[in-house]
């Protein structure tokens, strides 16, 4: 968030011109998508708690570093790292949240990606403050980092030990070939979910003729009823089961879209990036609890699957607009959608492996006994 409002100061810093732009977002993408075996070595070494405490410090520092890195090289280096660390950051929570899940055979997934959601909102807010200020961009990099670090610090003490794996359920054969369906999953909602939030607005403003003020409202609309969505979706879940909930928002979100770019509405289009909003909160939730019962090497595995997703769906849609047109890229997002809804079977059979309740289904094979002695993080 740190990056997107202060994007002007980045390029002016450095030179940049917008392609230049497009490859820095693109070798932080890059290290997320290349980070599972990073992420599966340091998760079966230090556990989860270890990791989060230190490659959140790790995360601070580089980003105390970034604004004095020499030229483009040494900034797509330095965003490479941090697409790296960050991505272990989130292996670490999401492994942390399912670990909680099974001790209270409850659901809190929905509810820790909604938090990540409004503060990567609120944190955009306050950088844009910020950067209206003057405050130099250095000393604000400096200062985020800092805090960073110290606050993964503190939440890495704070959370209890982890629970002892099953070897039994990391030998199991099933257990090792179920990360690829839930991998095809993730990376189907990366491709949806980035393909909406990097061309609604755009879409908006040249197909459907809204302002700009308009266009940037629809995406509001898109994030904040995700962000609510996500709030409740652990109930939801709790209440229906995880495939209906996200076979059922996969399908309203394909229909809206395909709606909003046959009709040519701007009502509607908005009306469906609600639908949309809701429609995929319960989606990453869903498919990273699932993988975290799986054990820590499918969850990497599935992460880093979803980075991809996320990563090359916008690139791919980019070339569809050039193509053809805004309209296009709207039907093969809703075709996109229709394919996530119809990869959701795998949460109801039960020969794939896929757990689709909060049952143990062997959630922590593959984590070593970083945590589990119960030591602090250091």
């Amino acid at each position: 968030s740190v990056l997107v409002a202060r994007q002007p100061e980045f390029q002016s810093r450095w030179g940049l011109d917008a392609a230049e732009w497009g490859w820095v977002l693109f070798a932080a993408g890059l290290g997320g998508m290349l980070a599972y075996p990073v992420n599966k070595w340091f998760l079966a070494c230090w556990g989860s708690r270890k990791m989060l405490h230190r490659f959140g410090t790790a995360g601070g520092v580089v980003m105390a570093v970034i604004p004095w890195l020499p030229g483009l090289p040494g900034l797509l280096l330095g965003m490479f790292v941090q697409g790296l660390i960050y991505n272990g950051v989130g292996v670490a929570v999401n492994h942390q949240a399912v670990e909680w899940e099974l001790r209270s055979s409850a659901r809190m997934m929905g509810r820790l990606h909604a938090t990540f959601y409004v503060g990567s909102m609120f944190s955009a807010f306050v950088s844009g403050v910020l950067a209206a200020t003057g405050l130099a961009l250095s000393i604000h990099m400096a200062v985020v980092g800092l805090l960073a670090a110290l606050f993964h610090r503190h939440a890495a003490k704070s959370l209890p030990r982890a629970l002892p794996p099953d070897p039994d359920v990391a030998a199991s054969a099933t257990v090792r070939g179920a990360w690829l369906p839930l991998g095809v999953l993730a990376a189907c909602h990366g491709v949806v979910e980035s393909g909406i939030m990097g061309w609604t607005a755009i879409y908006l403003h040249q197909s459907m003729g809204a302002g700009e003020g308009t266009a940037g409202i629809g995406l509001a609309l898109f994030a904040g009823a995700m962000a609510l969505g996500r709030f409740g979706s652990d109930a939801v879940v709790m209440r229906f089961g995880p495939a209906p909930v996200i076979i059922g928002g996969a399908v309203a979100c394909a229909l809206a879209l395909g709606v909003s770019a046959v009709t040519a509405s701007l009502t509607l289009a908005l009306a469906a990036l609600i639908v949309c909003g809701f429609g995929l909160a319960a989606a990453a939730p869903i498919i990273f609890s699932a993988a975290g019962r799986l054990g820590g090497d499918v969850l990497a595995r599935v992460f880093a699957v979803g980075a991809v997703g996320g990563l090359l769906g916008p690139l791919v849609l980019g070339q569809i607009a050039k193509i053809t047109s805004l309209d296009a890229v709207m039907l093969v997002l809703a075709v996109v959608s229709a394919v996530m809804a119809w990869q959701s079977r795998i949460l109801l059979d039960k020969r794939s492996g896929v757990p689709a309740t909060a049952d143990r289904a062997g959630a922590m094979a593959g984590v070593g006994s970083g945590d589990s002695s119960g030591s602090e993080s250091k």
